[in-house]
């Protein structure tokens, strides 16, 4: 029987995986789902978890990457030739090729009885009653809940910064975002932005149709920069009238 650990670097399979550290508990393999397009600050945040367990987290990497999906082009249907450009649905085809696919194919390779360890905290019974029959949820199982989660990581110095701005980790091309979210990413994450608003370019430079340019539905990248600059513009004028009163 092999024991593995489900590790997204975000607050719950943290927790999970040093609790489950210090309680003995049997690790074989920690494993994560590498997409190639997450901030840098959560590969700093795995590595600095790593130093601190003293073992190495297993990368698992897909076949294709995000450029390839993204870049690739339709053969079939009323679109032939036009390139995916961005997922625009909440069931992500980029999450399917670029996590759920390797980490299947990781199961797959395992010639022998396993159980996966998952980070869901206790206020996830939805989740939890989704659990497959090889798959447990110790903080579930323990009662913990998320508030729970966030303060033992802030008491051991261990929060993760990216949740000062997003809700839920993801790529940084994730079209899931909400306009809160990608606000604060263009001012706190300018690298990440300057690589969206790239990949925006391309989508509306191969878009034969509206629908393939967009970001997000109603949205391409390009007008949610005038949209932000506009806002900005608009804080600063109330500021300066303000100090003229």
């Amino acid at each position: 029987m092999k024991h593995i650990v489900s590790f997204s670097g975000g607050k719950d399979s943290t927790l999970m995986l040093l609790l489950m550290i210090e309680k003995n508990m049997p690790i074989d393999d920690i494993i994560f789902a590498d997409t190639g397009m997450e901030f840098q600050e959560l590969y700093d945040y795995i590595e600095r978890i790593e130093g601190i367990i003293g073992r190495k987290v297993t990368r698992l990497k897909p076949k294709k990457t995000w450029d390839e999906l993204f870049f690739a082009t339709k053969k079939k249907g009323n679109n032939i030739g036009q390139i995916n450009a961005f997922p625009l649905t909440m069931a992500c085809i980029m999450t399917d090729r670029l996590k759920r696919k390797p980490i299947q194919e990781y199961y797959r390779s395992i010639k022998t009885d396993f159980t996966v360890y998952i980070g869901i905290a206790r206020n996830e019974p939805k989740r939890y009653e989704r659990l497959k029959p090889n798959e447990k949820a110790p903080l579930y199982e323990w009662g913990i809940d998320e508030n729970y989660v966030i303060q033992e990581l802030k008491r051991r110095g261990l929060h993760n910064p990216l949740y000062d701005t997003f809700d839920r980790l993801g790529c940084y091309t994730c079209p899931n975002m909400n306009l809160k979210e990608l606000r604060l990413m263009r001012k706190r994450y300018p690298a990440e932005w300057a690589k969206l608003m790239w990949y925006g370019e391309q989508a509306e430079k191969y878009a034969t149709r509206r629908r393939f340019a967009e970001f997000k539905p109603g949205w391409t990248v390009a007008e949610l920069e005038k949209r932000f600059q506009l806002e900005e513009l608009q804080k600063e004028l109330q500021f300066y009238e303000t100090s003229l009163t």
